[in-house]
């Protein structure tokens, strides 16, 4: 992990910016009530607060730790203990499988309280937006290096485990790999499948040999099948890239052929 005074570097801190941050000293103290209530309540947008906050005793230690940092953020100084324990807020994180995205959610939050307050009490003047730049600053490198320690430490895992291990690991993601574009080549032969079969239904239906109502009622039921594969063939290649997989499409293509045979049937 970078020292902070290379990360001074990288963010362009100065001696103008601790000026700054100094000049605000007292925000941390006199908003840091407000802010812990406001923080909480922006916390209920997220649905499984309560698996990480499961009850008041958590939820009071944790309200400390947030005040304390609040508090801190506007004393200035940064120094390697100020990076110490920021970073150690990062394992926390990770040590209770805290997503790294609830944490820069959050950070948006802090930035936009800030703005807010420092708006109420400087008004919009050159010297707030000197001092918010400073803070914006002071915030980007906390979120740096909280989000910093969740990779390390998620690496330094990695590595402990043992080279079978590892191993296993590597080889169950190959074999993941091959089955997704398994997956996708099947798709695509059934989809042209599909289509040789539509043409077929529409030559069927022209020479008489199907009654046009059920030809007509069968064409679109394969369209519909057509239709939610080349989703799912479109939801398989996201996959592959690093996405979610939906089970909607999976289930789009199932219901897409029930909801044929059903037109067929009637």
């Amino acid at each position: 992990m970078e020292t902070i005074e290379e990360l001074k570097v990288h963010y362009r801190w100065s001696q103008e910016d601790d000026e700054n941050i100094k000049r605000i000293s007292w925000f941390g103290e006199k908003y840091k009530e407000d802010f812990i209530d406001k923080f909480y309540n922006y916390l209920e947008n997220f649905k499984d607060t309560s698996k990480y906050l499961p009850d008041e005793k958590v939820r009071s230690r944790h309200k400390e730790k947030i005040k304390g940092w609040f508090v801190r953020l506007f004393k200035g100084g940064y120094d390697a203990q100020y990076l110490r324990s920021i970073y150690r807020i990062g394992e926390v994180h990770l040590k209770i499988g805290l997503p790294p995205h609830y944490v820069q959610a959050s950070m948006g939050f802090v930035r936009e309280y800030i703005h807010e307050k420092l708006s109420s009490e400087l008004g919009c003047t050159p010297e707030r937006d000197q001092v918010l730049a400073s803070v914006n600053k002071a915030l980007d490198i906390n979120l740096d290096v909280m989000i910093n320690s969740f990779r390390e430490e998620e690496l330094k895992l990695y590595l402990a485990s043992g080279k079978y291990q590892r191993m296993m690991i590597e080889n169950i993601r190959r074999v993941s790999w091959l089955f997704d574009f398994f997956i996708i080549i099947t798709l695509s032969l059934v989809g042209l499948f599909l289509i040789v079969w539509i043409v077929y239904e529409f030559y069927m239906v022209l020479v008489g040999q199907l009654p046009l109502e059920r030809g007509g009622l069968s064409i679109l039921g394969s369209v519909l099948i057509l239709y939610a594969i080349s989703e799912l063939l479109s939801e398989e290649i996201k996959h592959i890239r690093g996405g979610a997989v939906s089970i909607k499409a999976f289930v789009g293509v199932a219901l897409a052929a029930v909801i044929r045979k059903v037109l067929i049937i009637s």
